[in-house]
């Protein structure tokens, strides 16, 4: 067999791995009696077709003492690995069987890779300079939530990825294989995913190990993941799920985790508006609060633009200053905005995007 026909075979496989086809020959059950033309028996639930046993017969009672079968955890982790976009729309589809119980498997996953990393010796160091704990809340964020983070990895991972709910549903409610899914839906879309980006990181974290020429700290290994697997592994998964090319996919993931962070930051700075109001300092409260404001404004000016590209209106006959005045509008609120923190020495949007571009394509 040529590679092009196994190929060819394994893209069949991924789109769909079972065969659900009743037998229709009438027989009757080898446990109750009973006559039917089904898979299994109406009367007792027992399969139709059992015969003789043989060797696989002794393979298969050996993996069911070990549940690695259709809707196992191993099969389904074996799945994400190889067809995670269409295993994720079979799910949410309603194909149930096919799957672990997502939000269980999540919490398996996260004990497991806690019990490898404590097993290594592996472990993560929060950085925190001068210029970053100039506060009670920022130091909570590098501290105690990031220490809590580590000890609850599963929630951890679970409100991470729960950032892309709303992005990802805004930018892919028009696709092609999943149009107009609902934010529950989202939801289970979410935790398939940070139940994948577990199972890489343990595979990251074992290859780290294991090989002596790479660095076994903890923290090398999640850069990895960050930096090289989780684009790939979002864009494998998108583009499976949704089916946009690969272009469309890769804007809307881009995209998707700009809007994520901004909505990050948003809490962050309700967060210390709060704190501000509880420990009494007005200050501290005004600044997160026009911090605040300015990435509120970021966020409409990222909406409107996505809105842009995602719908087209132009192609429909839309006159370009009808399409552009709400943009525009919202351009020149953060630029008000932006103007105003810069000038009170506040943390502005514009200043964090060119903060965040030096640090990722000008690394000291």
């Amino acid at each position: 067999m040529s590679f092009k026909d196994r190929y060819s075979q394994f893209r069949q496989w991924q789109r769909q791995p079972f065969d659900y086809h009743d037998s229709h020959d009438h027989h009757g059950c080898c446990n109750c009696g009973a006559e039917s033309d089904n898979n299994y028996c109406p009367r007792c639930g027992q399969k139709a077709a059992y015969g003789p046993i043989t060797w696989h017969s002794v393979w298969q009672g050996v993996m069911d003492v070990w549940g690695v079968g259709t809707r196992s955890l191993p099969y389904t982790l074996w799945q994400l690995l190889w067809r995670p976009g269409y295993l994720i729309r079979d799910y949410i589809s309603g194909k149930r069987q096919v799957s672990f119980p997502p939000v269980k498997m999540l919490v398996v996953m996260a004990v497991l890779v806690v019990l490898v990393y404590g097993l290594l010796g592996m472990g993560f160091e929060a950085e925190v300079d001068e210029e970053t704990g100039k506060n009670a809340v920022q130091d909570f964020l590098m501290g105690d939530f990031y220490n809590w983070m580590e000890n609850h990895i599963h929630w951890a991972v679970l409100v991470s990825f729960s950032m892309f709910i709303v992005p990802v549903w805004f930018l892919f409610r028009s696709a092609p294989r999943l149009p107009r899914h609902t934010l529950p839906q989202g939801f289970f879309v979410q935790v398939f995913i940070g139940v994948q980006f577990l199972l890489y990181m343990l595979l990251v974290t074992l290859v780290f190990y294991l090989i002596p020429s790479l660095s076994r700290n903890g923290d090398e290994a999640a850069g990895f993941m960050v930096m090289v697997v989780l684009p790939l592994m979002l864009w494998c998964d998108y583009k499976q799920l949704f089916g946009y090319g690969w272009w469309g996919t890769l804007w809307r993931i881009v995209a998707s985790v700009f809007l994520a962070i901004t909505v990050a930051k948003l809490l962050v700075y309700i967060s210390g508006t709060f704190y501000g109001m509880i420990a009494r300092d007005g200050s501290l409260s005004v600044r997160y609060v026009l911090a605040f404001v300015n990435h509120l404004v970021l966020l409409w000016v990222a909406l409107e633009a996505v809105m842009l590209v995602n719908t087209k209106p132009w192609r429909e006959g839309v006159a370009w200053p009808r399409l552009l005045w709400r943009p525009l509008v919202a351009a020149a609120a953060l630029s008000l905005t932006t103007v105003v923190c810069e000038q009170l020495g506040i943390e502005n949007s514009m200043s964090n995007i060119i903060k965040s571009m030096q640090t990722m394509f000008l690394p000291e």
